[in-house]
């Protein structure tokens, strides 16, 4: 996956899980200025937040960067956000203030809120929404961001704030979660840009329509988020949020007993858990899991990759070769669940999961057996089968540098298909050089990845695998089959329940014949504040990045 995915990617998405190492070397945490590590302030004083985190930005482009998503909540918004309500999630009202579909599905009419501006001042009307969306639909590359905008047919203005959304099929999910990510940009500033030039475009600081503006980017340091007085739903209760990028989580963790940082991104490993709960003074917040850590394989027709990985067979076998409740167990202490589905696992998919679905049980001697009667053999007796034409099975396992929990993954995964005669080269690459090699040159045979925690196929931009295979795509693997696609489009505009439910489970079951991918963990996210400066609400959502979010910034209270 390249956008949400990764980390986001994704994933991933979406997002890395950070920690403490009882052996890691001790860094210093970067300086924070004075004003900015000050207790809690007065009631005339302004209101600061300091967050904590290992995560850098890439750069801003929503359209070929990642930061966006994991930040850009407090700097951009779409029409609905993500709701507040751990019970449902449903999106909530945003840049729409209300709105209503049509008896045949095919026509929503929405009502913006009044008004709003981006930060550089300009107004939003349903005439920016509809030139903006409008361009965002001609140019099929970027579109697929978000895959309503492939269907759309028109956008007619009816007054300044209300405007109609004509789609060529009715959709079935609501407006409400399908225009969480369909953000509104300023029209005028993308569509000057040459489409040949929007994945360059920096886009930094990022323009617009959130309740903070980006006044200050030091790679490798920090960032800056000064609250908007001109929010359309009122200035945020917390005046300035500061960001400070460390580069150890030891560091990281001693910031936070230290009372040097308020909050930590919810990627704190589970050593941290026990060190950080002996202090009264720092709530810990421990989730479902949203993301899952990947074993992601090159399906696509270009790069270069090894060609049994093609082969749906090896990758089965691989998938009896890994012991996924042992990676539960000791890379994230038990703060994880294994996943039946390569849909995703925890609480929110479970009414969605196929219920035929199993985890695949760890079995060394079924892995052999079936790379056996595959005619993967080991003919020369080294401890490495070779392809019928004698190629040996030397596979490349990539990870990012700056994700601890990556390393270990492999490095387990690289001793179990050791015992089926898999040769592994672990490589650890930093996110720039990954990114690279995963996503552009598809140059690997299989990498660690992240994806989103999203079962619902209305997510169609992301689970469409022939869309998201493409350009500007969220597949890492680059999968795309046709058949899959076909169950995902049934699902997404099916109008009988019963159907579509078949669709959803058929999709899933070849997802896990084809294992594109494999689900080694879904860790659970572990996240800590100190409550002797703020009270977050803990009955909420965590959409990414947990309380670093509206929902939590912009319903934060103060002790």
């Amino acid at each position: 996956m390249k956008k949400r995915f990764l980390i986001m990617l994704t994933l991933a998405l979406l997002l890395a899980v950070v920690g403490c190492s009882s052996g890691a070397e001790e860094t210093q945490a970067p300086e924070v200025a004075p004003e900015e590590a000050a207790p809690a302030p007065a009631s005339d004083e302004p209101v600061v937040l300091r967050v904590g985190g290992l995560q850098d930005a890439d750069c801003w482009n929503p359209f070929s960067c990642t930061a966006i998503y994991m930040w850009g909540d407090l700097l951009v918004e779409g029409l609905t956000v993500q709701g507040k309500s751990s019970d449902s999630c449903d999106g909530e009202p945003a840049l729409a203030d209300t709105w209503e579909v049509s008896e045949d599905g095919y026509t929503w009419t929405v009502k913006l809120h009044e008004g709003i501006t981006f930060s550089n001042g300009t107004p939003v009307t349903a005439r920016t929404v509809k030139e903006f969306y409008e361009w965002w639909a001609s140019i099929e590359d970027i579109a697929v961001f978000n895959a309503e905008l492939l269907y759309l047919d028109t956008i007619e203005v009816v007054d300044d704030l209300t405007f109609t959304y004509t789609t060529f099929e009715p959709f079935h999910n609501s407006p409400d979660y399908a225009f969480i990510f369909m953000w509104v940009f300023p029209p005028e500033i993308w569509m000057a840009i040459d489409p040949a030039d929007l994945y360059i475009v920096e886009n930094n600081p990022p323009v617009g329509t959130g309740p903070y503006t980006m006044t200050e980017y030091e790679p490798g340091s920090h960032m800056i988020f000064d609250a908007r007085e001109d929010y359309y739903r009122g200035k945020p209760p917390i005046d300035r949020i500061v960001y400070t990028i460390f580069t150890n989580p030891d560091a990281l963790n001693n910031a936070l007993l230290a009372g040097e940082i308020d909050l930590s991104l919810p990627f704190l490993l589970p050593e941290s858990y026990d060190a950080l709960s002996a202090d009264p003074n720092l709530t810990i917040e421990e989730k479902f899991p949203g993301d899952t850590y990947n074993l992601a394989f090159n399906m696509s027709e270009e790069g270069t990759t090894h060609p049994a990985i093609k082969d749906a067979t090896v990758r089965e076998a691989i998938d009896y070769a890994i012991d996924k409740e042992k990676i539960v167990d000791v890379v994230f202490l038990g703060h994880a669940v294994t996943c039946p589905s390569n849909y995703g696992c925890g609480p929110n998919f479970e009414k969605d999961l196929n219920p035929d679905l199993e985890i695949t049980p760890f079995d060394l001697d079924k892995a052999n057996q079936i790379l056996e009667d595959a005619g993967y053999l080991d003919t020369d007796s080294d401890g490495i089968r070779e392809t019928a034409d004698g190629l040996p099975l030397e596979f490349r396992l990539s990870y990012i540098t700056d994700f601890p929990p990556a390393l270990t993954i492999s490095e387990m995964i690289a001793d179990w298909l050791g015992e089926i005669g898999i040769q592994v080269e672990v490589e650890s690459l930093d996110w720039g050089t990954w990114y690279d090699a995963v996503t552009n040159q598809r140059d690997f045979d299989m990498t660690i990845d992240f994806a989103l925690g999203n079962i619902d196929p209305v997510s169609m931009d992301y689970w469409h695998s022939c869309w998201a295979a493409g350009p500007g795509g969220y597949s890492t693997s680059g999968y795309c089959n046709e058949d899959f696609d076909y169950m995902v489009y049934d699902y997404w505009f099916g109008t009988d329940e019963t159907a579509r439910q078949e669709a959803n489970f058929t999709a899933q079951q070849m997802l896990h014949d084809d294992r594109p991918f494999i689900i080694v963990a879904g860790p659970n996210q572990i996240q800590a504040y100190r409550n002797d400066r703020f009270t977050f609400p803990t009955d909420t959502c965590y959409d990414g990045l947990g309380m670093f979010t509206p929902n939590g910034v912009l319903n934060v209270t103060l002790p």
